[in-house]
């Protein structure tokens, strides 16, 4: 995971990079798997000299290479779109954002969500219409500081568009297509390295609740100390930092 994971508001720290790249001399593969759209993750790496293998990026709707060449991408259909943003755009409480697979992130609500993290931080404003078709990866919707709110809301989204997943991501719910999440990333990871999964040593490192896939597809699972219990719960080992634990897996 990057956001709460790796990146937090200060940056990476350093010793974080360092334990990835000595990982991957080891002779290791290191994926980003991310709410980030791709052009969001290379954007707020850009300052670290920091590489992943692979990214699965918008919860698991884009799956690239090194150079940023998609593998495998999943889209939410334009009518799905429709129906699930209208009424949100009408809800002053929310913000609805929008991932797309080429270009930067985009604001469709009137008003920009009141942001503090690193999730989202670069956005251009569009309209709905605006966007290409085939091309809307996640949609991001700020619901912030109101766990019953975002569950109810997703409950709701998912009653009236069977076609889509919801995660829960901190102040945001992760809009994707249905069947899509980082774990079915990961398995287009392996699917591209040509393996069977049982010849692949999978450790995840995620520190919310849309880690939770991921961490059950692994062999070995890490959250945080800042992490929703439920995720702490889901995890087989709470850290405090990447690096110590990657240099002993190395």
């Amino acid at each position: 995971d990057i956001d709460g994971t790796l990146l937090f508001p200060h940056g990476i720290a350093a010793a974080d990079i360092a334990a990835i790249r000595a990982w991957q001399d080891a002779g290791h593969l290191a994926v980003a798997a991310t709410g980030k759209s791709l052009h969001g993750l290379r954007r707020d790496l850009a300052p670290f000299d920091l590489d992943f293998d692979y990214a699965v990026v918008s919860t698991g709707a884009g799956v690239a290479d090194r150079a940023g060449d998609y593998l495998a991408t999943h889209t939410v259909p334009t009518d799905t779109l429709r129906g699930i943003i209208t009424p949100l755009l009408r809800d002053p409480t929310v913000a609805v954002y929008a991932t797309t697979l080429h270009g930067p992130d985009v604001l469709l609500s009137e008003q920009p969500a009141r942001l503090t993290g690193t999730i989202l931080r670069e956005w251009e404003r569009r309209d709905l219409a605006e966007l290409a078709d085939h091309d809307v990866a996640c949609l991001p919707v700020w619901v912030p500081d109101n766990p019953s709110r975002q569950r109810q809301l997703r409950e709701n989204i998912l009653a009236a568009c069977p076609d889509v997943a919801v995660h829960i991501n901190r102040t945001f719910l992760d809009i994707v297509p249905a069947g899509v999440d980082k774990a079915t990333g990961i398995a287009e990871v392996i699917a591209d390295l040509g393996l069977p999964r049982e010849e692949v040593r999978l450790y995840s490192f995620g520190d919310s609740w849309n880690d939770l896939a991921l961490h059950a597809a692994a062999d070995r699972s890490y959250a945080f100390g800042w992490s929703p219990d439920e995720v702490m719960d889901a995890a087989d080992e709470v850290l405090e930092s990447v690096a110590p634990t990657l240099r002993r897996l190395t």
